[in-house]
């Protein structure tokens, strides 16, 4: 069969793929949704991939977060469409205001509240090089700039990062001698 042996190359390329990338793929994940949902996008991932095969490049893994990236953004999306959705048609049912943002979010560690302080850019540019340890050209694949691009977003985010710490701590310390 000529068709046959192509075949098994295409699942011989892409078990290797999965085994050289998947965790890596599943911990940027895991630092941005559940488990579950985590466990999915990684299968949608590297569909993905086996379907776009040609165009994933030797160095796969900043294409696979990229691809992550957007496949996790999509889903998003369509669950903060559908939750909205459900919060307006009870708020009608109900006749109660919706529940506030900071209703919803508990209480974090101080370093997580001083992120969560920033845009989901800076985090995003903060996180890929902080966490996930990926060079500027890496990283830059991933958000689809150039590396001159992130090294710029790289350097803001860390400058607003740095305020908002400071920011942060003088706050924290002010309510701990106000409570003294």
């Amino acid at each position: 069969m000529p068709g046959h042996e192509g075949s098994q190359e295409r699942h011989r390329w892409l078990e290797g793929l999965y085994e050289a990338n998947a965790d890596r793929v599943m911990g940027y994940l895991l630092h941005r949704t559940d488990r579950e949902t985590a466990q999915e996008v990684v299968s949608e991932t590297f569909l993905l991939a086996w379907r776009k095969q040609k165009s994933v490049p030797g160095d796969a893994l900043p294409w696979l977060l990229a691809a992550a990236r957007r496949l996790l953004a999509n889903r998003v999306r369509s669950d903060l469409r559908r939750q909205a959705l459900a919060e307006r048609m009870q708020t009608v049912m109900d006749g109660a205001p919706p529940k506030a943002f900071e209703d919803r979010v508990g209480d974090r560690e101080h370093t997580f509240k001083v992120l969560m302080l920033l845009t989901e850019t800076d985090r995003e540019v903060l996180l890929l090089t902080g966490w996930y340890d990926l060079t500027a050209q890496r990283a830059a694949k991933v958000l689809g700039c150039s590396r001159a691009a992130y090294t710029l977003r790289l350097h803001r985010a860390r400058k607003r990062f740095r305020t908002a710490l400071n920011n942060q701590t003088s706050l924290t310390t002010i309510d701990s001698e106000v409570s003294a």
